[in-house]
């Protein structure tokens, strides 16, 4: 269905107002409908009452409209297409007082006139509202159906120092309509072009260059462009500080060139990539802010050298896996802020539990999730994951092959040993160590605040909350409930310590002979 592909048929175009006899609306779309032989536009109309229905004909979603009863297919002989200047679409959003035209009216009214009092009144109106506009420097005119820049000069004459434009969702339909509107704005600094079908150059020519030579940012959401040709159109970008490239199903990129070496900040978000080729990016030599979440990735092996000047990483909602991942990241020299949330590695952890994974993994982080960590939150941390390690450690492994797999899966246990030293003993038999403890166990209902089932049980002191919460489950039969889990002790049964990281073990928390474990649900 090229109707649907191409987004319009003759000088018809999605997102354009158009009439049909005294009435206007915009189409919505411009394409065949199953079972018929013409080609249609969904309009959906200015006055609402004229529609028929949402957008959804015979069973089938073509558009959506805010109205439910806003739309109607009219036979596209019967439509007229707006020619919608920039000029045009401004007035629509700022006001009617604007360009040429009122200069000339009122000059001729004064003449016919003469009077003094008019031709002050007069203009200090006209220049009022001129100066008005000539502060503007943030303008959006997305949704407004803009096809051409309009009459050579006059957005200049109007608003020339705009620093800020946004013209989403227009219809453009190519780069030398968006550059006679740029070339009239001299202080344009950052633009949105995103949900437009604008047809690339054969090549940034110097008008094209000209235009943007002042332009830092720009935004090509969901153009569908690839990133070759999107660092083709870069070229006529020379001084792009930020450039963001989302939802474009972009899935392979290409090792940097020229037109990136200033680029600050780099936004990929809801791509196709995997790590392999973000690592193309690597020696980007000043990019301090990446944002890669929604792209799919399952893992992270950051190659040596790699972004230099990488500061903050996002990479949320992903398909990461592995914490040896976050060990990866621990690699990149100025790495200090990350966001990680909704990946797979994380899910059914605790925010306690996964920041202490997380920090302890990646010496320099000082944001996680956009929270500072203090300096005495690191420290814990590491000292706790270093607690961790040292019984894997000394416990567990005895060849030079499995201690030298750990120390490839933790690169940091020598870092930390070195920061903290290590408080591991092997004395397991000495009057305040035990190798099991018997321990009340209690099958503890939060909703009522009761008992329901007590057991006393010798377990050994290095079983872990998740073995814990396994055997919970199954000897007091509590199914796939949610677990937590604290402990009294005889000393000071009125006090309630908690136990959140189910990796732990009990000796871990103190956990002695005679003391209750308390299971909620």
């Amino acid at each position: 269905m090229a109707g649907v592909e191409n987004n319009f048929y003759g000088s018809v175009r999605v997102g354009q107002k158009v009439s049909i006899g005294a009435f206007d609306g915009f189409a919505r779309y411009v394409g065949p409908i199953p079972g018929t032989d013409s080609i249609w536009v969904g309009v959906e109309w200015d006055d609402s009452n004229r529609g028929k229905h949402d957008g959804i004909h015979n069973g089938i979603r073509y558009f959506k409209t805010l109205h439910p009863n806003g739309a109607s297919f009219v036979h596209l002989e019967k439509v007229i297409p707006h020619n919608v200047s920039f000029i045009n679409a401004f007035q629509s959003k700022y006001g009617q007082n604007c360009g040429n035209n009122i200069h000339q009216e009122i000059i001729a009214l004064m003449k016919q006139s003469k009077m003094p009092s008019f031709e002050l009144v007069g203009m200090q109106k006209i220049q009022k509202t001129q100066a008005c506009f000539d502060k503007l420097t943030h303008v959006c005119l997305s949704h407004h159906g803009i096809t051409c820049a309009g009459n050579p000069n006059e957005i200049q004459d109007c608003c020339p120092n705009i620093v800020n434009l946004e013209l989403c969702n227009n219809c453009f339909t190519d780069w030398g309509t968006v550059s006679e509107i740029a070339q009239q704005l001299k202080h344009l600094t950052t633009l949105n072009l995103s949900f437009n079908n604008i047809d690339l150059p054969q090549e940034p020519n110097n008008q094209l260059k000209e235009s943007f030579k002042c332009l830092k940012k720009i935004v090509l959401g969901k153009l569908n462009y690839s990133w070759h040709e999107i660092m083709c159109l870069c070229e006529a970008f020379p001084v792009l500080e930020v450039l963001e490239a989302p939802d474009n199903n972009i899935d392979r990129l290409e090792t940097h060139s020229a037109v990136m070496e200033n680029l600050l900040y780099l936004n990929l978000e809801n791509n196709n990539l995997s790590w392999s080729e973000i690592n193309k990016l690597r020696y980007l030599p000043k990019l301090q802010t990446l944002n890669v979440n929604r792209n799919g990735i399952k893992d992270i092996q950051i190659v040596p050298s790699s972004f230099p000047s990488l500061e903050f990483l996002m990479i949320s909602d992903n398909d990461l896996l592995h914490f040896e991942s976050l060990c990866e990241l621990n690699k990149l020299p100025a790495l200090c802020s990350l966001r990680i949330q909704n990946n797979p590695l994380i899910k059914g952890m605790s925010v306690s539990n996964y920041t202490l994974q997380i920090i302890a993994r990646i010496a320099n982080l000082k944001t996680l999730n956009g929270t500072m960590i203090t300096l005495k939150e690191r420290q814990n941390n590491e000292r706790d994951f270093l607690k961790d390690l040292d019984m894997i450690w000394h416990r567990q492994l005895k060849s030079v092959e499995e201690r030298a797999a750990f120390l490839t899966k933790h690169p940091r246990y020598m870092e930390l040993i070195a920061k903290y030293g290590s408080d591991y003993s092997e004395d397991l038999n000495t009057s305040n160590k035990i190798k099991t403890i018997k321990i009340r166990i209690v099958n503890f209902c939060k909703e009522t605040s009761t008992e329901k089932d007590v057991i006393i049980k010798t377990l050994p002191i290095t079983m872990t909350l998740n073995r814990l919460k396994d055997l919970g489950k199954r000897i007091f039969g509590l199914g796939n409930k949610q677990l937590e889990f604290s402990y009294l002790t005889k000393e000071k049964p009125d006090i309630e310590y908690t136990m959140e990281n189910m990796n732990q073990t009990l000796d871990y928390y103190s956990v002695e002979d005679g003391n209750t474990v308390l299971i909620k649900w």
